[in-house]
C-alpha cells in the first residue's frame, strides 16, 4: 500500500472553494453534502479557505451553512490586539490572492478609456465574463449587449462608427437604430453591420462563427471590405445586397467562415431554444454527447472525460440548467442510462450503464 499522498497547491483549493460557494448558494443535494463534508474533513486548509471565499462574497446563506456544518474557531481568550490583526491579514491575503488568481484565469477584464479625435470623442472599452458568468450592458448609444460565459468584447465608438471586436465567446446584440452611424461587430475575418436591429454571434473556432438574426437585418461582409457607411445603410434599408456582401434576415442563422454557409430559416421555436442561455438554460436537440458536454463545459470549470467510442457519440436531448452538474448528472442516469464517477472535486467521468 503507498504512503504517497496527492499533493493540492492553494491555487487548486481556492478554485474548488469558489466551486462549492456556489454550489452551496444555489442549493446541495444530499450526495453533494456528503461530499463536501469529506472534502473539508480532508483538509484544516479546505476549511479555512472556503470560509475565506465566502467572506469575500459575503453571502451569509453560505457563511450560514457553513458555520452549521463546520462551527468557526471561538476566539481564544487573552488573544493579544497583534495576533487578531495578523489573522485578519492573512484571511486578507487569501481573499485577495483568490481574487488575483480568479482574474488572471477568467479573464474578467473592464478597462475603459475616453478620449478626443476629430470626430469629437473616442471611446475605448474592454469587457470580459469569467467561466459561469453572464453579463448585460447598455452602452451609450442605448443599445443592448448580453455577453454569455467566458466571453470578450472591445468596444470602440466615436461620432462617426459603432464597432465591436468579439474576441471570444458569445453575445448578443440589440441595436440602438442610427443610420448615420452603423453598429458593426467583427470576428474572425468577417463583420456583421446593423442599424437598428437584433443578432447573436457564437465563436465555433478561431476564425468562425455562428450567427442568428433575431430583429431586422444585418449586412455580412469581409472585414477588408471598403464600403462607406452611406452604402452600407443604404444596402441594409432597402435590402439590396451587391457582390460578396450578404444580407441576413429575423429568423436566419449561418456559419460565418470567409463565406456563409448552412443557413437556416428558424422558427419560433428554434430561434428561442438557441437563444435559451440568456435565460440561463442549455437546450440539446440531438447532438452527440461528447458535443453536448463540450458545451456544458463551456459554463463550468468541472471536466468530463467519457468511456468508449460509441457512447461518445450516444444522442441526447433536453434542457439543462446552466451550472447544474448536479442536474445534469441526474438527467443522464435516468434518461439516457449513462453513469457517472468523480475522479476528483474537478473532474466526472461518464460510463454507460451495465445491464
Amino acid at each position: 500500500m503507498s504512503n504517497v499522498s496527492k499533493f493540492t497547491s492553494k491555487d487548486d483549493i481556492h478554485e474548488e472553494a469558489c466551486l462549492w460557494v456556489s454550489r452551496i448558494d444555489r442549493g446541495l443535494t444530499s450526495e453533494e453534502t456528503d461530499t463536501l463534508r469529506d472534502w473539508l474533513n480532508a483538509s484544516q486548509s479546505h476549511r479555512r479557505i472556503l470560509f475565506d471565499v465566502a467572506r469575500v462574497w459575503d453571502d451569509l446563506s453560505v457563511l450560514n451553512e457553513l458555520k452549521g456544518m463546520f462551527p468557526l474557531r471561538p476566539q481564544i481568550k487573552g488573544e493579544t490586539g497583534k495576533a487578531r490583526k495578523v489573522l485578519r491579514q492573512a484571511r486578507w491575503s487569501v481573499a485577495a490572492g483568490f481574487l488575483l488568481m480568479a482574474a488572471a484565469a477568467a479573464m474578467m477584464v473592464d478597462s475603459y478609456w475616453l478620449g478626443q479625435n476629430d470626430t469629437g470623442y473616442h471611446l475605448a472599452q474592454r469587457i470580459g465574463t469569467a467561466i459561469g458568468e453572464q453579463k448585460t450592458l447598455t452602452l451609450n448609444d442605448g443599445s443592448v449587449v448580453h455577453m454569455n460565459t467566458n466571453s470578450a468584447i472591445q468596444i470602440n465608438f466615436d461620432g462617426e462608427r459603432r464597432l465591436i471586436d468579439l474576441i471570444k465567446g458569445e453575445a448578443h446584440f440589440t441595436v440602438a437604430h442610427d443610420a448615420s452611424r452603423p453598429f458593426t461587430v467583427t470576428a474572425g475575418i468577417n463583420t456583421v453591420t446593423a442599424i437598428g436591429t437584433a443578432f447573436n454571434m457564437q465563436y465555433t473556432n478561431n476564425e468562425a462563427f455562428e450567427l442568428v438574426v433575431t430583429e431586422g437585418k444585418v449586412l455580412v461582409q469581409d472585414k477588408q471590405n471598403s464600403v462607406s457607411r452611406e452604402e452600407i445603410a443604404e444596402m441594409i434599408q432597402k435590402g439590396n445586397a451587391f457582390g460578396n456582401l450578404k444580407l441576413l434576415t429575423a429568423g436566419e442563422k449561418a456559419n460565418v467562415d470567409g463565406e456563409l454557409s448552412d443557413l437556416k430559416n428558424l422558427d419560433t421555436d428554434a430561434m428561442e431554444q438557441d437563444l435559451a442561455w440568456q435565460q440561463g438554460m442549455i437546450v440539446f436537440k440531438g447532438e452527440a454527447l461528447e458535443d453536448a458536454l463540450r458545451e456544458i463545459e463551456r459554463y463550468t470549470a468541472v471536466d468530463f472525460t467519457i468511456e468508449g467510442e460509441a457512447l461518445k457519440q450516444k444522442r441526447v436531448a433536453g434542457y439543462f440548467k446552466v451550472g447544474d452538474i448536479s442536474g445534469l448528472l441526474s438527467a443522464l442516469k435516468n434518461s439516457f442510462h449513462i453513469e457517472h464517477k468523480r475522479v476528483d472535486a474537478m473532474t466526472i467521468q461518464l460510463s454507460q450503464q451495465q445491464g
